[in-house]
C-alpha cells in the first residue's frame, strides 16, 4: 500500500517512523556496547536486580541506579564515566560478598538441641512479620565468635542491641549454606545491660 498523505491517521505516520528509527538506533548501540565491553551484560543484570527493567511508563529516575537503567533504556549504553562508576560498584559488591562468604563459612552451631544455656549476642537485623495474632519478630543475631543465632518471637530486640539471656536451643539449621542456631523461650533477658 502506498503512502497516502490524506489518510485520517496521517498525523501518526512521521512520529511512528521517528520512534522506529530511535528504537533501532538504541538496539544497535546496545548490541555494539555488549560486543565491545565484557562487563556490559553484568551491569545490565545488576541494574535489573536493583530496579527492574526500565520502561516507557517510568518517567523520572529517583536514584543513581534508576538513572543508569534509564540511560541504557534510552541510549542503549552508558558513557565511559557511568560505566566506570558501575564497575567500581560491582567490584565492591563482589568483594563484600566474598568477605561475607568467608565469614559465614566459619559459622558453627551453638549448644545442644533441647538444652537451655546462656547467650550473649548482638542483634544484627530484625525482620517484622504481621500475622493473624499480631506481629512476630525474627531477631538475627551474632555471638562473640560470629555464629548466627536466631530468635523468632513476640519481642523486638532492636537492631544493634547487646542481648544476654537464657534460652533453649530449638534447632540447628542452615540457610543459604550458613549454619545457624535457633533459640526459643528466652528468659532473664537483658538488653544493653537493662532488664527487658
Amino acid at each position: 500500500m502506498a503512502y497516502d498523505p490524506h489518510h485520517e491517521y496521517e498525523h501518526n505516520y512521521d512520529p511512528a517512523i521517528k520512534r522506529y528509527r530511535i528504537e533501532n538506533a538504541r538496539k544497535g548501540r546496545l548490541q555494539r556496547w555488549k560486543a565491545r565491553d565484557d562487563r556490559a551484560q553484568e551491569i545490565i543484570d545488576f541494574l535489573e536486580d536493583k530496579v527492574g527493567v526500565w520502561t516507557n511508563e517510568n518517567t523520572e529516575a529517583e536514584n543513581f541506579f534508576e538513572s543508569m537503567s534509564k540511560a541504557i533504556f534510552v541510549w542503549g549504553h552508558l558513557t565511559d564515566g557511568q560505566r566506570n562508576a558501575m564497575v567500581k560498584i560491582l567490584d565492591k559488591e563482589k568483594a563484600r560478598k566474598a568477605e561475607w562468604a568467608a565469614r559465614d563459612a566459619e559459622c558453627q552451631w551453638v549448644g545442644t538441641v533441647g538444652e537451655r544455656q546462656a547467650f550473649e549476642v548482638t542483634v544484627k537485623h530484625v525482620v517484622e512479620l504481621e500475622g493473624f495474632y499480631g506481629f512476630t519478630y525474627v531477631n538475627i543475631c551474632r555471638d562473640a565468635d560470629n555464629n548466627v543465632i536466631i530468635y523468632k518471637g513476640s519481642n523486638d530486640w532492636v537492631k544493634g542491641s547487646q542481648v544476654t539471656c537464657m534460652a533453649k536451643v530449638k534447632e540447628h539449621g542452615e540457610r543459604d549454606g550458613v549454619k545457624q542456631t535457633v533459640i526459643q523461650r528466652p528468659t532473664k533477658v537483658k538488653i544493653n545491660g537493662e532488664d527487658y
